[in-house]
């Protein structure tokens, strides 16, 4: 039997960067067709703000193993939609997945493939369980980054084609001053 080494890291609580970790940076002009108001979108990629960073430590893809990353989703809104992670289903779409909130407040919009939506409001401390088989979309409702934890097995994969044409069935937005969610128009197309 082949042993890995155990490893530590430190991750910085304020930043949610995790030292030596693989950087992926996802701008708005990296989410082009997810946000329903495309006259906002189009104003807003003017600047192409970053939207979310994400620092992940992982393992080879194979059975047993685990990868675990932080997520900085920044705030912001397009149109009425706030700022939200691309979602995705899982390639292994059998496999689970740990969120764990570390600071600043929003959640999770969770879906199956026939429709059933779930949202789950994060904050600091929050611990979401992603069953097998869902969808699930992480989205800053506050006024400050959001940043939280992931662990998930090495090799689930991400599928973000099966959500990309016409997102999720619910959408996140802000009205009177309230995080509402309120059914996607595209969905229904």
């Amino acid at each position: 039997m082949e042993y890995k080494n155990p490893i530590g890291v430190d991750i910085d609580l304020e930043t949610g960067v995790i030292p030596g970790a693989k950087k992926l940076v996802r701008k708005l002009s990296d989410l082009r067709g997810y946000f329903l108001d495309g006259e906002a979108y189009n104003e807003l990629l003017k600047d192409d703000p970053v939207v979310y960073e994400v620092y992940a430590v992982e393992q080879e893809e194979k059975d047993g193993d685990l990868n675990f990353a932080t997520t900085v989703l920044y705030p912001g809104k397009v149109g009425k939609e706030f700022f939200f992670t691309k979602g995705h289903f899982h390639a292994k779409a059998d496999r689970a997945e740990i969120y764990y909130g570390l600071k600043g407040k929003g959640g999770m919009l969770l879906q199956t493939s026939e429709g059933k939506v779930e949202w789950i409001p994060m904050k600091t401390g929050t611990v979401v369980y992603v069953p097998p088989y869902w969808a699930h979309r992480t989205v800053n409702t506050g006024n400050e980054p959001f940043i939280f934890l992931a662990v998930y097995p090495a090799d689930a994969g991400h599928d973000y084609g099966s959500i990309k044409d016409k997102g999720f069935a619910k959408l996140v937005i802000e009205e009177d001053g309230e995080v509402r969610v309120i059914d996607n128009p595209r969905w229904s197309e």
